[in-house]
C-alpha cells in the first residue's frame, strides 16, 4: 500500500483528492494543513512557511501531493503569495527530496502566463513558452515548478507537475459555468482524477495541463480571439440552442487548452467536459 502525504487537505481540491484516494483503497495518507482538520487519518497540522514544522512530514512516505497553495479567487497580499506559495513550496519540495519520495505537484496553468502570439498561438499546449508575467500568483507556480526540476538535478527528485486551471466551485447550471470549460474552467473531481493517475504513474520530470480541454486547432488561433462564436459553433453546433435560450456565446476566446499530452501520459478523461455540459443543460430545458 503507498504511503502518501497531502498537503494543503483542509482546502476545495485536498479534500477532493483524500476522498478519491480514500475511496480508491490503495492508500495510507498523511495530511497535513494549517487549518484544524476533522478526520480519521493521521493529520499533522503545519505551517508550510516554517522549515521546523515542514521537517519529518515526508519521512516514511513513498509520494507527497502538494496541494498547499493561495489563490487568486480571494484577495492576497504579495508577501502571502511569497511566504505560501514560494516559501512553503521550496520547504516541501527540499523535504520531499530529502525523504527520497516522490512528489506531485499541484502547478497551474497560470504558470505559463496567458499572453497570446505567434510563439504561443491558442489553444495552448505545453510547448508554450512559459512567460507568466501578470501576476505573482503565476509567477510563484513557475517557481515551485522551478523548485522541482532544481531538486531533480542536485537530489534526483522524482517529480511531476499538474497545470489545473480554475476549480472553484460554481453554480453548474449556470451557462456562464459551461463556457468557461471551454477556456480555464475545470471541474475539481477531473482534478482530482488527474491527481490520482498521476499518483500511478511513473512520469518524472514533466508539466502536464489538466482542463476540460477544448477540440479547437491552434490554425483556429487568430479566429479564436477575434470570432469565437463560429469556432465554437463549428465544433459543437448545438451551441445555437444556447443562443436561442438567450444566451450570448463569446466573440473572443482569449484562453483556451488542450490536454492530449495528459490524455497521452496519464490516461486523463475529464468527466466534465463542455460537449457533456452542454447535452445536460439541453436535456434539462423545459
Amino acid at each position: 500500500m503507498q504511503r502518501v502525504l497531502i498537503t494543503g487537505a483542509a482546502g476545495v481540491l485536498g479534500r477532493e483528492i483524500t476522498g478519491l484516494l480514500e475511496r480508491s483503497g490503495d492508500y495510507e495518507l498523511r495530511l497535513t494543513d494549517m487549518l484544524p482538520l476533522d478526520t480519521a487519518r493521521e493529520f499533522r497540522p503545519a505551517d508550510l512557511t516554517d522549515p521546523e514544522q515542514v521537517a519529518g512530514l515526508a519521512e516514511g512516505m513513498d509520494q507527497v501531493v502538494h496541494v498547499a497553495a493561495i489563490h487568486p479567487w480571494k484577495p492576497y497580499t504579495p508577501q502571502q503569495y511569497l511566504d505560501c506559495n514560494i516559501k512553503g513550496t521550496y520547504h516541501v519540495v527540499e523535504e520531499t527530496a530529502r525523504a527520497g519520495a516522490r512528489l506531485v505537484y499541484t502547478s497551474s496553468v497560470a504558470a505559463m502566463g496567458y499572453e497570446v502570439g505567434p510563439a504561443a498561438p491558442l489553444p495552448f499546449t505545453e510547448e508554450r513558452p512559459c512567460e507568466p508575467v501578470d501576476s505573482l500568483y503565476s509567477i510563484s507556480k513557475l517557481a515551485g515548478e522551478q523548485f522541482c526540476a532544481m531538486f531533480q538535478r542536485s537530489h534526483g527528485l522524482r517529480w511531476v507537475a499538474l497545470r489545473p486551471g480554475t476549480f472553484i466551485p460554481r453554480d453548474e447550471a449556470d451557462p456562464a459555468y459551461g463556457l468557461n470549460l471551454l477556456g480555464i474552467g475545470v471541474h475539481r473531481e477531473d482534478v482530482a482524477q488527474a491527481h490520482l493517475l498521476a499518483l500511478q504513474s511513473d512520469i518524472n520530470g514533466e508539466a502536464i495541463i489538466v482542463t476540460a480541454g477544448v477540440p479547437f486547432s491552434q490554425e483556429e488561433s487568430d479566429e479564436l480571439l477575434s470570432d469565437a462564436r463560429t469556432v465554437i459553433l463549428r465544433h459543437f453546433p448545438e451551441a445555437s440552442r444556447l443562443e436561442e435560450a438567450g444566451v450570448a456565446l463569446p466573440a473572443s476566446l482569449p484562453v483556451c487548452y488542450r490536454i492530449d499530452k495528459a490524455q497521452r501520459l496519464l490516461g486523463y478523461e475529464p468527466q466534465h467536459t463542455f460537449a457533456r455540459w452542454l447535452a445536460h443543460w439541453l436535456d434539462a430545458r423545459p
